[in-house]
């Protein structure tokens, strides 16, 4: 059983790709899956989606687990353009799991400050520092707070996020939300898996 107390030695598999690849998203479930048998009492699971075959492919795998799908923020790639497409949202749905499009917490306003004036905000600045760690890591740390800020996950459990770089997933980590406003509360609780090479 996961020890939220870390009263006891842990041992926690670690799992590194050799390298940042969509082609790992069937071995990332597959890990995440593992790892809930063991510890039944991690009830949420996280997942970036833009196009919809991510968050299908860990809704189909974790029936039983409550499933958030997060999607790019309407407007990323273009005006007015949602990427993740409404057939496959649906799908999602279906399959147990619900679909959160929200504004990026480590973007938003900065990030049209910076695209207008060139100056970069805070935000911005500590997803550059996730992601010296990986983009997918990066992606796990946001996600938690989105949830947590549209009141889809608990802020008192863990939970498992799952993302990737570009497209499909090859980062998985234990998190224990917080809403944005509480940041500096966020804790990274362990990696499953993530590429060595980024």
């Amino acid at each position: 059983m996961w020890d939220l107390h870390f009263e006891r030695l842990m041992h926690i598999r670690t799992t590194y790709f050799d390298q940042v690849s969509s082609e790992h998203t069937s071995e990332v479930v597959s890990i995440v899956r593992e790892f809930l048998e063991s510890n039944p009492g991690i009830d949420y699971v996280l997942v970036a989606t833009t196009k919809g075959d991510t968050g299908i492919a860990v809704a189909q795998a974790l029936k039983g687990k409550k499933v958030v799908a997060v999607s790019h923020q309407a407007g990323f790639a273009a005006p007015n353009e949602n990427e993740l497409g409404e057939d496959k949202r649906k799908q999602i749905e279906r399959l147990g799991g619900q679909v959160l499009t929200t504004t990026h917490a480590f973007a938003g306003v900065a990030r049209g400050i910076r695209k207008a004036l060139g100056t970069w905000e805070i935000s911005e600045l500590l997803a550059v520092a996730y992601r010296t760690f990986g983009q997918g890591t990066k992606v796990c740390a946001e996600i938690a707070m989105m949830a947590a800020d549209a009141g889809l996950v608990p802020t008192d459990n863990d939970v498992i996020c799952i993302g990737g770089t570009g497209r499909g997933a090859d980062t998985a980590w234990i998190v224990r939300p917080v809403n944005t406003s509480s940041f500096p509360d966020l804790k990274m609780r362990a990696c499953l898996c993530k590429p060595a090479q980024f």
